[in-house]
């Protein structure tokens, strides 16, 4: 017995499982999930202590080795999900694919300030963490009888609901998130309360920093949501639950009369309910009013479309199945680029509206507004394309405006044209990265081009350029009338060949009459 009792105890197996060998570790993977799991079963299966202070009981063993590590997985990352099935609060705030990231990502993320959590904590904008204490410290102290506990507990109020917004699972603790969405929603608003005002800052005043930061501020992925600023400004002017109104609520109203690009933009209508984030206000300030005529009308058509192709057609005569396959194969509604359609005969105009919609086609005549490019405007524009894209609803004002220009622009010869006729301007860009930004504006992203807010104008340039007689016609003004020279040229030409005509018939008719047919009379 003595011999058996100090005998040396083999070391216990171990229990390799199926989410050892087959899952990585990461921290999100079902191996990480379960590994607590497996050495605590393991250990308790290699224990011989029976004490009450035993981890499991006899039953939660047996139910601990029965589970399936795979299920488990699953459960875990099903109760993790935020919300309610079938009740999920429709995403606003959607991360670029990386397809279409891959040549722009300087025009998707944040070069100064981090807003919101896709790029929270990111070494390169810590810089910028002290100031929002300071933006903080500065919104507080314009109404000093509201303490630091309302802040917070109207941040902690709109948490889940703010989290839900996000088209990724934020991996963000709950006092971590609450702090976020406050310095930042404070930041947003006093940086434009300090330009409204005209207030003394570090980053108003440096050159340089105002057009970085308003850059960021109006990136698709770099947003909190707009309900978050609407509960701060609150504070400061006791606005009431975003009643609607015509011109919209007081903080709509003021943060669009801040936005840059003024001349470019319209008052909004929206209610603070149905704005999104700030990228979205730009958005719908930009939209001009006749597109809800146009939105209406587009709806009445495909209603229209979707009830015809519901009724029974009768096959005509001499028809057969290939011929609705040929049809398919057209392709789509697409123009030349400007220096092609200028050679066409068609002559660009800048008008004096400030709509970057209003573009117009009349008698041979594009009437555009103009468009001041630089890299403010580049980013913007870019972000408003993926934000439009993000959405729902087919109607894309914006991408057809963009792949209008990206047709009209191919290369610097299209710029220099456009600058020449007033509808282009350049800062800080020369007419080759221009080009290089108008091929890549539009570039990756969807749009029915058989179906879109510039569809009839794409028609009657094309039925203008296959004309005969236009095409004829620009043949001649490009031979005979493209310099002075030309013309001076060929008004020269047609005064001789006039004189002499007159000259040969007074040699025929020295008298200037034809006596032979007199007398024959």
């Amino acid at each position: 017995m003595e011999g058996k009792i100090n005998e040396p105890i083999a070391p216990p197996l171990k229990m390799e499982t199926w989410s050892e060998k087959n899952l990585d570790n990461s921290p999100d993977s079902p191996t990480s999930c379960l590994l607590s799991f497996n050495s605590d079963s393991s250990t308790s299966f290699r224990s011989n202590d029976t004490s009450k202070d035993t981890q499991f009981d006899e039953k939660q063993k047996v139910a601990a080795a029965s589970a399936d590590p795979l299920q488990m997985f699953v459960q875990k990352r099903l109760s993790d999900l935020p919300g309610e099935p079938h009740k999920n609060q429709p995403v606003t705030i959607y991360r670029v694919p990386a397809s279409f990231r891959e040549k722009r990502k300087v025009l998707y993320e944040p070069r100064m300030v981090s807003i919101g959590p896709y790029y929270h904590g990111r070494e390169e904008l810590r810089s910028m963490e002290e100031h929002k204490w300071w933006c903080l410290r500065d919104l507080m102290s314009r109404k000093p009888e509201i303490g630091l506990d309302i802040y917070l507990q109207a941040m902690r109020k709109l948490e889940s609901q703010a989290r839900l917004c996000y088209s990724e699972s934020v991996k963000i603790s709950t006092d971590e998130f609450v702090l976020m969405l406050l310095l930042d929603g404070c930041f947003i608003l006093e940086y434009f309360l300090k330009h409204e005002d005209k207030e003394t800052d570090i980053l108003c005043d440096i050159g340089w920093g105002g057009p970085t930061i308003i850059s960021d501020l109006f990136l698709l992925e770099n947003q909190i949501p707009f309900f978050v600023i609407h509960k701060l400004a609150s504070f400061l002017s006791d606005l009431n639950d975003c009643q609607s109104c015509e011109d919209g609520c007081d903080l709509v109203h003021n943060l669009s009369s801040l936005l840059p690009y003024q001349e470019m933009l319209n008052p909004p209508k929206e209610s603070c309910k149905a704005i999104k984030h700030l990228l979205h206000l730009y958005y719908i300030c930009l939209i001009p009013k006749s597109y809800t005529e146009h939105l209406h009308h587009l709806a009445m058509k495909r209603s229209l479309s979707w009830l015809w192709m519901r009724v029974p057609q009768q096959p005509r005569e001499g028809s057969s199945g290939s011929s609705r396959g040929k049809g398919s194969q057209q392709s789509s509604v697409i123009i030349p680029c400007a220096a092609d359609l200028h050679d066409s005969g068609v002559q660009f105009k800048r008008n004096s509206s400030h709509c970057l919609f209003d573009i117009t086609f009349n008698k041979g005549v594009i009437e555009m507004p103009l468009l001041v490019v630089d890299n403010t405007i580049r980013t913007i524009f870019t972000n408003i394309v993926a934000f439009e894209q993000s959405q729902i609803s087919r109607s894309r004002i914006f991408t057809s405006y963009v792949v209008l220009w990206n047709m009209l622009v191919d290369t610097s010869r299209d710029v220099s044209l456009l600058e020449h006729c007033g509808i282009l301007e350049l800062v800080q860009h020369n007419e080759e990265q221009a080009a290089d930004f108008f091929n890549e504006l539009a570039d990756c992203w969807s749009m029915d081009y058989d179906d879109h807010y510039y569809l009839d104008l794409f028609l009657e340039l094309q039925k203008h350029c296959s004309s005969t007689w236009n095409k004829s016609r620009a043949r001649l003004m490009q031979d005979y009338f493209n310099n002075p020279w030309s013309s001076i040229s060929v008004v020269a030409a047609v005064i001789l060949l006039i004189l002499t005509v007159i000259q040969t018939y007074y040699t025929v008719y020295p008298d200037g009459t034809d006596n032979q047919c007199i007398s024959s009379q």
